[in-house]
């Protein structure tokens, strides 16, 4: 059995490395998603939840949709913050809420959208139970 989610917001501080940059000088929005996949998993890790764990189990975490808005760029060897915000959507739906901010003015560099589900064994999208501790967790905050 997989543990259970207890919190719904993570970050995660980074830099921005040299290797990262295109041969323009600027961070692909490739890397930007990678940031955004990193921070992801870490959360999942966090709360216990390996991705390995899923796949041993038949399970496959999967992205569905992602909305990503470009506002601002980071440099080279730039600090920045990666938060996430997770809810649900639906019975089989959850979503990421994620910004990247720089270090240490927050100056917004993008924000988004990210929404994904679990397929079972046949293909098919559900939410295992460490997912549905977090209704329970979200509907405890709002009332507070």
């Amino acid at each position: 059995m997989l543990p259970s989610i207890e919190t719904s917001h993570f970050e995660l501080k980074l830099s921005v490395r040299d290797y990262e940059l295109d041969s323009f000088g600027v961070i692909n929005n490739a890397v930007y998603q990678n940031y955004l996949e990193h921070t992801r998993h870490q959360f999942l890790e966090s709360q216990g939840l390996k991705l390995t764990a899923y796949f041993e189990q038949g399970l496959s975490p999967v992205i569905t949709k992602a909305e990503i808005e470009y506002r601002s760029s980071l440099q080279s060897r730039d600090d920045f913050v990666v938060s996430l915000e997770l809810a649900l959507l639906s019975k089989v739906k959850f979503i990421f809420l994620q910004e990247i901010r720089s270090i240490p003015d927050k100056t917004l560099i993008l924000s988004a959208r990210i929404t994904g589900t679990i397929l079972n064994s046949s293909g098919r999208p559900f939410l295992p139970a460490a997912f549905q501790n977090l209704r329970t967790l979200l509907t405890s905050k709002t009332r507070n």
